[in-house]
């Protein structure tokens, strides 16, 4: 599923040699809110931390990131892994340098790098070699941790050729493709004459389906569908996830813009046949949108 194993002989030197450092504790409190900023899913704030110039180095790259091909990698890990954690078990400094000692855990409830998720729970720990420029910006990232142990926790117990597994990858691809708002693709996707039950009050054609889909991206423009757990067997795939977007756009149901954020709450089965989906069926708590952008009032109860 990833790449091999990325070490550095500077890091286990530091590693090594960390009892003797100065552990000054100047830059460790960047480097945990960095790591609390990426498991929040807030990768503007991930990325305040890291200077323009910086070097990414991570198992899954053969040569160094940028700070803007890094965060898209991280955006992908916490789609793959929704509960994703790391948390920070030791840190040494030495002049502007920083060795950290790590655990990441998650579940595998997402779609990651291409990959449909397999529910499995990871925990794997991980070194991180991290030097500061003179304005307290992370320069170069370096991080290590076992690939083949990772891969083995990810996979365990999966028969990736298995046709459940195929549809749930299907599946998963479409997700990946709506959230690149690219609603024509999308639409390609499905099988002639598929069915949608759930985002009008009658079952729709794909026709109607992007009209739906079309309307709510134009009143939710950075509208994102973060997918939360997927489950399949024989011909149907069940997909949890939850939509989140700020009503920027247009009115939404006769709403003007509300400048509001939303989240809302959603499954869709799949049925498929020959690959593709022939059936969907929709339940999602468009009420509660309605309510964050002040279409309706909030319950009390």
């Amino acid at each position: 599923m990833l790449s091999k194993l990325f070490f550095t002989t500077a890091l286990f030197a530091l590693f090594i040699t960390a009892p003797l450092a100065a552990q000054t504790g100047k830059y460790e409190t960047t480097l945990r809110n960095f790591w609390a900023a990426v498991d929040m899913g807030n990768f503007d704030k991930a990325a305040s931390l890291l200077s323009p110039d910086v070097k990414v180095y991570i198992p899954v790259s053969p040569k160094p990131l940028t700070r803007e091909e890094y965060r898209q990698v991280g955006e992908g890990f916490r789609m793959g892994f929704p509960d994703i954690s790391h948390k920070v078990l030791e840190c040494t400094e030495s002049g502007s340098i920083v060795a950290m000692r790590g655990l990441f855990t998650g579940t595998n409830t997402g779609s990651l790098m291409g990959n449909p998720p397999t529910g499995n729970r990871v925990e794997a720990p991980f070194l991180s070699f991290v030097t500061f420029d003179a304005s307290g910006k992370i320069i170069r990232f370096e991080t290590a941790f076992d690939l083949a142990g990772f891969n083995a926790q990810v996979m365990a117990g999966i028969d990736a050729n298995s046709p459940a597994e195929a549809n749930k990858h299907e599946a998963l691809n479409i997700m990946e493709i709506l959230n690149k708002h690219d609603l024509n693709a999308v639409g390609a996707a499905f099988a002639p004459g598929c069915r949608f039950n759930g985002w009008t009050p009658q079952p729709e054609d794909v026709n109607g389906y992007k009209k739906a889909m079309s309307d709510l991206l134009a009143s939710f423009p950075d509208g994102r569908f973060i997918v939360d757990d997927v489950v399949a067997a024989g011909d149907k795939v069940v997909v949890r996830h939850h939509f989140e977007g700020t009503h920027t756009g247009v009115a939404f149901q006769g709403t003007p813009k509300s400048n509001k954020r939303a989240v809302a709450t959603a499954t869709v089965t799949f049925q498929m046949k020959d690959g593709k989906p022939v059936e969907l069926w929709l339940n999602a708590d468009f009420l509660a949108i309605l309510m964050q952008i002040g279409a309706l009032p909030a319950s009390n109860q």
